[in-house]
């Protein structure tokens, strides 16, 4: 039926330009995306998956960066006990080294404690290296202040930081259903100098949970350990006193003590609080082996999210490609039908010819 009111061909013609024009424009989109499933009218299923996908693997690339500054952290703590540790050991071999020289001469101004400057001590040869065991310790000191990344420094304990040895510092190192995964590393294991404690305690004694490595007494010749000590006020103040070895020889010799065996307890002193904070380096290299291999897997993760989000929503750009041509050849096609479709009631006018 031919009718000069409704025509049919163009209708249907129209009808599939349409069609071509909706598929084409969907398929440039997706070519200037790259991306198939753009939102949740493309396919809501996988729109929601994918979007789920992402939110986790943005937390995982935060997680990342938390373990990047956790390493570092580390790192530096690493590096700084160790220098303390070779600090410690040098000291250690002054020390054998004085045990060897003859009794140092003193003032005798005080029984064990004086701080003040000794002028007869200071001439003799122990004086000489007891000299340069206070420049060790000194750099000690530096090495625990400066010892910092990012503001943080696991090598004090602050007044204001939480009393050892129940003190601790948690390390983000994942995240999993919606869960912070951390690594703890106890404040024992790495305070060398705790500002936070209230009494000098001697060393492995009743009491001494909350002394750093570099906290309380030598027993065995009765001084306090060079870097700090607590008043009588309660409060950590630093060690000024420039000996080391000079008040255990004026109370080897008010009190005619055995040379050998106390210069023997003070070295062995020496050698456990070097054992403890070798103990304590290797809590801190197996938290940095753990960190290492957290960041590896996080890594893997967040690159088998990326693939699995691309397998759900990118498009397939090869694929595309051919549809786009495909498509526009078929509106092509079907301009060329609409045409001949409007064209067709012109033939009714050669009737009335």
């Amino acid at each position: 039926m031919t009718s000069i009111h409704t025509n049919h061909g163009a209708m249907a013609a129209l009808a599939t330009l349409r069609s071509i024009s909706g598929s084409l424009d969907r398929t440039q989109q997706q070519i200037s995306s790259g991306m198939r499933v753009a939102t949740a009218a493309d396919n809501a299923a996988y729109w929601s998956i994918a979007t789920t996908m992402r939110s986790d693997r943005a937390a995982m690339s935060a997680v990342a960066d938390s373990i990047g500054l956790g390493s570092a952290i580390l790192d530096v703590t690493y590096a700084g006990m160790d220098n303390i540790r070779e600090e410690m050991t040098t000291i250690r071999n002054l020390i054998i080294t004085a045990k060897a020289l003859p009794l140092a001469k003193t003032d005798g101004f005080s029984n064990w404690t004086d701080f003040q400057p000794d002028a007869v001590y200071d001439n003799t040869q122990v004086a000489k290296v007891d000299a340069e065991i206070y420049q060790h310790w000194k750099q000690i000191n530096s090495i625990v202040e400066s010892a910092s990344f990012s503001g943080v420094n696991l090598l004090k304990n602050e007044k204001s930081e939480p009393v050892l040895p129940g003190a601790k510092t948690d390390f983000t190192i994942g995240y999993a259903n919606g869960q912070i995964q951390t690594l703890s590393l106890n404040a024992k294991d790495v305070v060398m100098v705790n500002y936070n404690r209230t009494n000098d305690n001697m060393w492995n004694h009743v009491g001494a949970e909350n002394i750093g490595y570099l906290d309380g007494f030598l027993w065995s010749a009765n001084i306090i350990f060079p870097l700090t000590y607590v008043d009588a006020g309660g409060e950590v103040k630093r060690n000024e006193n420039i000996y080391t070895l000079r008040n255990s020889e004026v109370r080897i010799a008010f009190e005619n003590l055995d040379r050998d065996y106390y210069y023997g307890h003070l070295i062995g002193q020496m050698d456990e609080r070097i054992q403890a904070v070798t103990d304590g380096m290797s809590v801190v290299g197996a938290a940095q082996k753990r960190m290492a291999l957290q960041d590896a897997f996080n890594k893997g993760l967040m690159d088998t999210l990326a693939k699995g989000i691309g397998r759900l929503v990118d498009a397939d750009m090869n694929e595309v490609s051919i549809r786009l041509k495909a498509l526009e050849t078929q509106q092509q096609l079907s301009v060329q039908a609409l045409n001949l479709a409007n064209n067709a009631p012109q033939t009714i006018l050669s009737l009335f010819r």
